[in-house]
């Protein structure tokens, strides 16, 4: 109706048997209402979505995250969820398949921890983009979220970070190529230890507005 009209409709939905064409009614000029009545075929679907449609993402912020005011992230981050929680495991395995994202804003700010290499945590800094510094993954984290995703039937999808070894320039926008090295090492290990990945997402909401197109080149976003 929208493409026939330009002021406000009203329109009531009525579910029927048998499919009719919609009928509508405009008295035409401007702030007059259009009415109409669209009947609904309820007998024959036209789509349907997989049993396993439900999703959920877990978030990298910092307990030290904080919005107006309050710091309502606690530990809910999949760096610092406790992972032995009865309550946690029962709940995702009510939804098996359940499939979870581990991913969000700070993705694009992660290393993945490698043998005789710093990993430092992510520190609160208002110079730095999304107002904390660069984060790191550990291994032995990746392990235990791996092992416990497993025990709960979760179907796994990872984001990493599309801005490796790229830089910032005066206006803000990253430049330069994608180092994939990072994103391969964890791969590898992954493949390595045998952890079943879904799917793995290159960056967050790079190709967004605000911020987020800030970061993004046509090399990465299409």
């Amino acid at each position: 109706m929208s493409g026939l009209y330009k002021n406000r409709a009203t329109v009531s939905v009525k579910p029927a048997i048998v499919s009719k064409p919609a009928t509508s009614e405009s008295t035409g000029g401007p702030g007059n209402i259009v009415e109409g009545t669209v009947f609904i075929n309820g007998t024959a679907p036209i789509g349907k979505t997989d049993s396993d449609f439900i999703c959920a993402t877990l978030d990298w912020w910092p307990p030290d995250k904080c919005d107006f005011g309050t710091c309502s992230w606690g530990k809910s981050s999949f760096l610092n969820l406790d992972l032995t929680n009865p309550i946690l495991l029962n709940a995702i395995k009510a939804f098996s398949p359940l499939k979870i994202r581990l991913g969000g804003t700070l993705q694009d700010k992660v290393t993945y921890e490698r043998p005789g290499e710093p990993c430092p945590k992510f520190i609160k800094s208002s110079s730095e983009m999304f107002s904390f510094s660069q984060g790191c993954l550990p291994m032995s984290r990746w392990d235990e979220l791996n092992n416990f995703f497993k025990q709960a039937g979760a179907v796994v999808l990872f984001g990493l970070n599309a801005l490796s070894g790229r830089t910032t320039a005066a206006d803000g926008s990253s430049v330069g190529a994608w180092n994939s090295s990072d994103a391969e090492y964890l791969m590898r290990y992954s493949v390595d230890k045998g952890y079943t990945i879904h799917g793995w997402e290159l960056g967050n909401e790079l190709s967004g507005s605000g911020n987020w197109s800030k970061s993004c080149s046509r090399s990465i976003c299409i």
